[in-house]
Parts: structure tokens; sequence; C-alpha cells
């Protein structure tokens, strides 16, 4: 067949219909695929934020887990005078108590102004601060148990946490005298603790 014997005139409009399919054809494909990509993005975004959400909720989680552990050790070191300020008057009042219940020949003691404690070692603190104050103690005593039991009465009663940095026995010549009268002396130094709270101040009490 020659091009001459085709009849250009009853295919023009089939060929124009063609060429309107295909361009419907090719903008269907486009807008699908636009639709696509933000569809896409859209799952993505949303795929994020869940991410997000649960990221968030097991912080949550693992904050109010800590708080269920912690916060009665917390509340319990409150109570014995460990957090929060100094409690130098309920030291002073259990060294009282301690020499009135164990009838001491003499007991002397000052406190130093409470200072920042300095570890020997790095400390992880936070936003809540070490204290020390350190207690000298003179002490006259019928016999070297003495010590051991007004230690022991700090260790039971008095609010805080102490160590015993040093502390000297020395025997006195044994002479007649008074049931009151000291066979031994020592001189102790403790050191007492406290963590102060954000916010605290240096009040004693």
């Amino acid at each position: 067949m020659r091009a001459a014997d085709i009849e250009w005139s009853m295919l023009r409009g089939a060929l124009i219909g063609l060429a309107i399919a295909l361009a419907v054809s090719i903008g269907m494909i486009a807008a699908s695929y636009h639709f696509w990509e933000s569809a896409d993005r859209s799952l993505k975004r949303s795929e994020n934020k869940l991410r997000a959400s649960r990221a968030q909720y097991r912080t949550v989680d693992e904050q109010e887990a800590m708080i269920a552990t912690f916060y009665p050790q917390f509340v319990e070191l409150e109570g014995k005078g460990i957090i929060g300020g100094e409690r130098r008057l309920d030291w002073i009042e259990n060294l009282r108590r301690a020499d009135e219940n164990l009838k001491l020949p003499s007991l002397n003691y000052s406190i130093d102004t409470q200072e920042p404690y300095k570890a020997e070692y790095p400390l992880a603190a936070g936003a809540y601060r070490p204290f020390v104050s350190k207690m000298n103690l003179r002490l006259g005593l019928l016999h070297g148990q003495d010590l051991f039991n007004l230690l022991t009465s700090l260790d039971e009663n008095a609010r805080g946490l102490y160590s015993v940095d040093s502390c000297s026995l020395v025997r006195r010549a044994d002479k007649p005298g008074s049931p009151r009268q000291a066979h031994v002396s020592s001189e102790c130094r403790l050191r007492w603790f406290t963590i102060r709270k954000p916010g605290d101040k240096a009040a004693a009490s």
C-alpha cells in the first residue's frame, strides 16, 4: 500500500484521539507519581513522629521507674539529716545526752565552719552539693570503752552522716581520787557530711 492510498482524513481523528489519550495517561502517571511522593513524605513524617513519641514515652516511663525506685531512698536520707541543711544543734544535743548517760568526766567540743566537700576522686553530684563540717572532741574517759559507747550513741541517735578522721587514747597515771576522775584522755576529729539540695541556704538547724 502506498502512502497516497491511505485515507488520512479517516485516520486523523483516531491519531488525535490517541495523542490525547497518551497525553492524559502521561499526566495521570505524573500526577500519580507526585501523589505517591507526597504520601511517602507524609508517611515518613508520621513514622518519625511516632518514633519520637515512643522515645518520649519510654523516657517518661524510665523517669517514673527511677522515681519509684529512688524517691523512697531520697526521703529516707532526708529524714536522717543527710540531705538538707547541717544538723549542728542536733549533733550538740546528742553529744550532751550521751555525756549525761555515760557520765563522762569531761567532754569539750568545737565545730568548724561548714565548707564544700572536696573529694579525692571525681564526684558527679549534679545539682546536689556535698558539704562537710569538722568537729573536734576532747574527752576525759573513765576507760577506753566510753569512747566507743559515745560514737555508738551518735550512730544511733544523731541525724546526719559522719566519719572518724582520727582518734587518740592516752592512759593517765592511776591515782586515787573521785570516781568521776578521768583515767583516759582522748582527742577525736570527726567529719559530718550533708548534701545540700538545689536552692538550699547555708543555715544550720
